[in-house]
């Protein structure tokens, strides 16, 4: 468990790391492969099991809100639902804390989550302070007959949904947010790209048309000119948004 600076969490958790689905702008990546070899990334970006981490939420006790697998994605095709029931598991023997979820293949987070609630149906009414989230900006599904990752998350058996748009490279026509709670907006780092003013404004506009939230990350602050960035967030933070924990 590490504290972190990411603006919307306290905590990042991983006790998977790697991930297959190859995003050519991915910041996990770099750093796996950039210490492929080490004690932490042995194997670089093969996803990997670290059970010696599991415990981890229990041994902070400050209620905190915990970003899990950040370095990995836990719904991918290739991780066995034994690993995500460990995860599960864990994050309901701490309630304290909030737990963000994050994928880009929502279908797997349905079914994980479907599992895990029909092993434990009366854990199911305690997960109020889980969050389940798509990353869905880098291509435009605005065309009905292309696969549409806010649909998809609409699957997943919670009413706590939000959307990623980091990073934010296609410009929406059309996006629906109904049933969606929370938006994070945030360019691409390293190198810089983003979609540009427009594109931030249609997503902002979409998501006020829904009821969501809007949280726009630091990296939006060049291309949100004359304006306070929107720092809206529908779960807890216990640290000063923008500065490192």
């Amino acid at each position: 468990m590490n504290k972190t600076a990411i603006e919307w969490c306290t905590h990042t958790w991983n006790p998977i790391t790697g991930c297959k689905h190859g995003c050519p702008y991915c910041y996990a990546r770099k750093i796996a492969e950039r210490f492929k070899g080490s004690k932490a990334w042995p194997k670089g970006f093969e996803p990997m099991f670290h059970p010696d981490r599991l415990a981890d939420p229990g041994k902070v006790k400050t209620p905190s809100t915990i970003f899990v697998c950040s370095m990995a994605d836990l719904f991918g095709e290739w991780v066995p639902y034994e690993w995500q029931h460990s995860v599960f598991d864990m994050c309901r023997r701490s309630p304290r804390h909030t737990y963000i979820f994050l994928t880009k293949n929502p279908y797997g987070m349905r079914d994980a989550l479907k599992n895990w609630i029909r092993d434990h149906p009366d854990d199911a009414r305690n997960i109020e302070n889980w969050w389940f989230g798509v990353s869905a900006g880098d291509r435009d599904y605005s065309n009905t007959s292309q696969y549409d990752p806010v649909a998809a998350l609409r699957y997943v058996p919670s009413k706590n949904l939000f959307i990623s748009m980091e990073p934010l490279l296609v410009n929406f026509d059309v996006i629906y947010l109904k049933e969606i709670k929370q938006v994070i907006i945030g360019a691409q780092t390293n190198p810089d790209r983003c979609a540009g003013l427009e594109a931030v404004l249609n997503v902002c506009e979409a998501a006020d048309k829904a009821g969501a939230k809007v949280f726009m990350k630091d990296s939006l602050a060049g291309r949100w000119p004359d304006r306070e960035l929107r720092r809206e967030l529908c779960w807890p933070l216990n640290k000063p948004v923008g500065v490192p924990a």
